[in-house]
């Protein structure tokens, strides 16, 4: 009995996780909280005394690195990281470390900075 009910089981919860993100519509705005968008990002915010907004992007502009590239190669600090948040127009930041568990969502407003073990930037980029 049990074996029929597995594939079943497996198909109804696969399906249940699909459906538990409402569709947005364009007229309705995004939802604005004062906390970090991540469980990373939240420990990257906290540890760099930054705060962060709403962090998805939706009718906010977005970051531009362009201009920051010169900046690789030296070392990131949470003041630096302010500086470079705040030139690249973008709401939040983060440093991302060697090893170091981050989410993967795309976050136009975010700036990240992928240093080595030392703390020097190594790239920057948005998302």
């Amino acid at each position: 009995m049990i074996r029929k009910l597995i594939p079943f089981l497996l198909v109804a919860s696969l399906t249940a996780c699909a459906n538990t993100g409402a569709p947005r519509s364009s007229s309705a705005p995004a939802p604005s909280s004062s906390s970090a968008s991540s469980p990373s990002e939240a420990a990257s915010s906290s540890s760099s005394g930054m705060s962060s907004a709403s962090g998805y992007g939706y009718g906010e502009k977005s970051c531009d690195a362009a201009a920051l590239q010169s900046q690789i190669g030296q070392k990131a600090t949470p003041s630096v990281m302010e500086d470079l948040r705040t030139r690249s127009g973008s709401t939040t930041a983060r440093m991302l470390r060697p090893g170091q568990l981050v989410t993967m969502e795309y976050n136009a407003t975010r700036l990240n900075l992928i240093v080595d073990d030392k703390d020097v930037m190594t790239a920057i980029r948005c998302g």
